[in-house]
């Protein structure tokens, strides 16, 4: 019975105490449990708002487009400056004609070397020359004064008939002794139609007599220009400056061309600039001047002026440096038909 009671006792106890427990309203959370359940929901919050930002500034992904394929590189060339080929109207010793144009000197036929003339005294110089060339000379081709002293003489004289290879001719020129006296010489070459002059000269000697009557004060010397085709006083680097023309009178179909032949001797290697000077009151295309560097020797210059209508004037050459030189005016003219 005592054992019984106790059971009894020990379920109404455990009774009583579940129903206190279903009738008191339910506990409240402590402090501590309150604390970190707010810390983890801030933190969820502080975790959502961030990863919200990081979503708005972060660009969306463009949309695949088709490869390209990369090009290599290229650069881009440096512009260039092709070279400028000067298209001077000159030419320095210009060739005979397919090289095929050749004169030998035979003979003085007159005037031989040292012959002596009073001042002023007129004679005829002839010399035999021989075509050793394989062309014909023409009545085209001439006898060009080209250096030293011209002794009043003529720019050129034709040839007086044609000359076949192999052949001779006697070539005449009318000079006249000069005023001063001394030995005189002048020098002489062929040309063919074109112009170009030969590669051998030929040359007239005389010695001027001098004596008291003849001579000629410094008082009683003009200042008029050298007969046409020779050369004014030159300096110590070039010398001995002319200008010739095949034909300075002329009457012809226009537009006619003019072919003029100038020379000149360099004495010591310079560099030389020259130019052709022309004048017939009237605007001329004159070619642009020209520098060289020049060896010691002889050279010629051919130079070519096209008219279309009837003119006069004249023209000379003209080196400006190493000094400042230039040949007697050669005048031309002419006439249109």
């Amino acid at each position: 019975m005592k054992k019984i009671s106790i059971i009894w006792t020990s379920l109404l106890a455990i009774s009583l105490v579940l129903a206190a427990c279903k009738s008191s309203p339910p506990a409240s959370p402590t402090a501590t449990q309150m604390d970190a359940n707010a810390v983890f929901t801030a933190a969820a919050q502080t975790a959502e708002s961030r990863m919200t930002e990081i979503a708005a500034s972060t660009p969306s992904p463009l949309p695949p487009t088709a490869t390209e394929t990369p090009q290599p590189a290229t650069s881009t060339p440096e512009p260039t400056t092709q070279p400028i080929t000067p298209t001077a109207t000159t030419q320095q010793q210009p060739p005979p004609s397919s090289g095929s144009d050749r004169a030998e000197f035979v003979s003085d036929v007159t005037v031989p070397d040292g012959t002596k003339f009073d001042p002023g005294e007129k004679f005829t110089k002839t010399w035999q020359l021989q075509n050793a060339g394989s062309t014909t000379w023409t009545t085209g081709y001439s006898l060009f004064f080209v250096s030293g002293d011209h002794m009043s003489g003529p720019v050129s004289v034709p040839v007086p008939r044609e000359v076949a290879p192999g052949q001779t001719v006697d070539i005449s020129v009318d000079l006249k002794a000069p005023e001063d006296s001394g030995t005189k010489k002048g020098y002489w070459r062929m040309a063919n139609a074109s112009g170009n002059l030969f590669d051998t000269s030929v040359y007239v000697e005389i010695v001027v007599r001098g004596s008291e009557a003849t001579a000629t004060s410094s008082s009683d010397k003009t200042s008029t220009p050298q007969a046409t085709g020779t050369s004014q006083p030159s300096g110590d680097a070039v010398s001995d400056l002319i200008l010739s023309v095949n034909d300075a009178s002329v009457e012809e179909t226009c537009p006619y061309t003019f072919n003029f032949s100038g020379q000149f001797t360099v004495n010591k290697t310079s560099d030389v600039t020259y130019k052709l000077d022309a004048d017939t009151g009237s605007s001329i295309d004159l070619p642009a001047p020209v520098t060289s560097t020049f060896s010691p020797g002889t050279y010629t210059v051919v130079y070519s002026l096209k008219f279309s209508g009837s003119v006069s004037g004249w023209a000379r050459l003209h080196l400006t440096s190493p000094e400042d030189v230039t040949s007697s005016k050669l005048n031309f003219d002419l006439k249109c038909k």
